[in-house]
C-alpha cells in the first residue's frame, strides 16, 4: 500500500513507467531538486494547468478530486497528463491499440486515474484501461492482479500487439514487487525501527494509515 502511494522511487527503480508518466504528481521535496528537476516540475505543473483547462473545456472533467480520508470508500481521481505524444502508457506513449475505448477521437487524453481505499487502482486512456487490484493473502504475502482492457472489437495481433500493450506495467509491477519484499524484509528485522511520513513525498501514504485508522474505529465502537 505505501508503495503504491508515492513516487519518490519511481526515478530510479521504473525507467519504462517514467517515459510517459510524471513522478511529480505524487509529491516531491522541492529542496532535493537540483536545477533540471526544478524545470521538468515547472513544466510537469503547467502541462497540468493546461491540459486540464484543455480536456475540460472539451466536457471532460479532469481536475483532482481528493476524498481519501473520512469515508468509507474513499478515493482519489484526477486526469493525468502524459508525457511526449501524452496518448498511452506505452514505451513510446502512442496509442497501443488502434481502436479507441470510446467516441472521443482526440488520442491525447492522458490517463483518467482512479484510485481508491484501500486497494484498487484504475487508469483510463483513450486507447485502453488498466486496472490493479492488491488480495492480501497472509501477514506477509499479497497477490497484484492487473488487467488490460481494449475496446471489445480490437483483434490482438492487428488492432494491437500484446507485448507492447502490457510492457510498461509488466516490468513496473516485477520492480514494485522487488522493492516490496526489501521492504518487508526490513521491516521485519529486530533492528527495524518505525519514523515519520516525508510531508513533501509520503502525502498520500498519511492519507492511507488516517482512512485505515478511521477504519479501525468505526469497527471497533
Amino acid at each position: 500500500m505505501e508503495n503504491n502511494r508515492e513516487c519518490y522511487h519511481c526515478g530510479p527503480n521504473h525507467p519504462e513507467l517514467t517515459i510517459p508518466l510524471f513522478a511529480y504528481g505524487f509529491g516531491f521535496s522541492p529542496t532535493e531538486l537540483d536545477e533540471a528537476g526544478r524545470t521538468d516540475a515547472q513544466r510537469y505543473t503547467d502541462l497540468v494547468e493546461a491540459s486540464c483547462s484543455r480536456w475540460e473545456g472539451e466536457g471532460l472533467p479532469s481536475r483532482e478530486v481528493d476524498e481519501l480520508t473520512g469515508r468509507p470508500t474513499g478515493f482519489r481521481t484526477q486526469r493525468l497528463p502524459i508525457d511526449q505524444s501524452g496518448e498511452s502508457y506505452t514505451m513510446d506513449t502512442r496509442a497501443a491499440c488502434r481502436l479507441p475505448m470510446g467516441a472521443v477521437q482526440d488520442k491525447a487524453l492522458g490517463a483518467l486515474s482512479f484510485w481508491t481505499q484501500p486497494n484498487s487502482w484504475h487508469h483510463f486512456m483513450g486507447d485502453h484501461v488498466i486496472t490493479f487490484t492488491a488480495l492480501p493473502l497472509s501477514a506477509g504475502r499479497t497477490l497484484v492482479r492487473t488487467t488490460w482492457l481494449v475496446n471489445k472489437n480490437a483483434v490482438e495481433g492487428v488492432d494491437y500487439d500484446l507485448e507492447r500493450l502490457t510492457e510498461v506495467w509488466k516490468a513496473t509491477n516485477q520492480q514494485d514487487a522487488d522493492l516490496v519484499a526489501i521492504a518487508q524484509q526490513g521491516a521485519q528485522d529486530p533492528a527495524y525501527e518505525t519514523g515519520f511520513y516525508s510531508p513533501y513525498t509520503e502525502g498520500l501514504v498519511e492519507k492511507f494509515a488516517a482512512w485505515y485508522i478511521e477504519r479501525l474505529k468505526d469497527y471497533l465502537a
